[in-house]
């Protein structure tokens, strides 16, 4: 795409980092952007999309200052806000880039891996991360500036990655509302699975047995349960697809449980039922605190 004249934010910008690339200006990439711009982070936000329609529109919403066909060579830090599946190609052809690289993916060892597999070990300047918030809503439109507020975002730093980057993406990531946690790539990978992808595959299988005639009669339970079931069908598949180890796990120990609820109502017997709708219910007001 050809590049656009720079638009003018309507507040100042004295920013601490002079300039910042997001590549893939949808939902995560476009709310970190307009949540950067909006605290006057960095002096430029350059938006990249493969996507020339998301790409005006990331533009015209004032979302980033202007747009490039490939990372500006200045940019102090470069967000790869892609389908999982796309960002070690983009780590990997920006290994020599000078700024700090750091990217949004919602599983983390497969990208590792894939980059080690091309490189051998990762760029020191690149810092994986998760910021674990999102919606069920996508592309520029959706682009919120509080959507990191209050969230934990994962760094999964390897033993090869620069600590100065860490800082410096931590740093970000606060200027943001979220609050950065580290912990491995596997670990990250072992608990996404349960806490986020299982969920969506979950919310995805239920979805198939709905039909139009049901829609009349469904209360907020089916709202609830369902609403992550209109999440952005390429991200998904990349992150289940990449995550499919731990995740099958994850769907054996739902399909075992799933089986007791089936031999409880199989057998008529309303104790078993009982037992573990309650085990669930005190579950879950013990993770909420009520």
């Amino acid at each position: 795409m050809a590049q656009n004249s720079r638009r003018t934010s309507s507040s100042p910008r004295p920013a601490a980092f002079a300039s910042l690339a997001v590549v893939g200006t949808g939902l995560i990439g476009g709310s970190f952007a307009k949540a950067a711009r909006d605290g006057n982070l960095f002096a430029e936000v350059v938006g990249l999309d493969k996507d020339p329609e998301q790409a005006a529109s990331a533009l015209a919403l004032g979302l980033v200052d202007r747009l490039a066909q490939k990372v500006p060579a200045q940019a102090d830090a470069v967000l790869l806000a892609t389908p999982a599946d796309q960002v070690a190609p983009w780590v990997c052809d920006l290994a020599d880039h000078p700024g700090v690289l750091f990217d949004a993916g919602g599983v983390k060892a497969p990208i590792i891996e894939a980059v080690r597999k091309r490189r051998r070990q990762l760029p020191p300047r690149y810092v994986p991360c998760h910021p674990i918030a999102g919606s069920e809503r996508s592309g520029p439109a959706a682009a919120d500036c509080d959507l990191f507020a209050g969230a934990n975002v994962i760094l999964t730093p390897e033993a090869e990655t620069d600590p100065a980057a860490v800082e410096a993406v931590s740093g970000w990531w606060r200027a943001v509302g979220a609050t950065p946690e580290s912990m491995s790539a596997t670990d990250h990978d072992d608990i996404l699975a349960v806490t986020s992808h299982l969920p969506h595959l979950l919310a995805f299988a239920y979805l198939e047995q709905v039909a139009p005639h049901h829609l009349p009669h469904v209360g907020p339970g089916f709202r609830d349960f369902t609403r992550i079931g209109a999440g952005n069908p390429e991200l998904w598949a990349a992150v289940l697809r990449l995550n499919r180890t731990p995740l099958l796990a994850a769907l054996q120990s739902a399909k075992r449980s799933m089986q007791r609820l089936e031999n409880a109502l199989a057998e008529e017997s309303a104790d078993a039922l009982a037992a573990m709708i309650a085990a669930a219910a005190d579950k879950r007001r013990s993770l909420y605190h009520g």
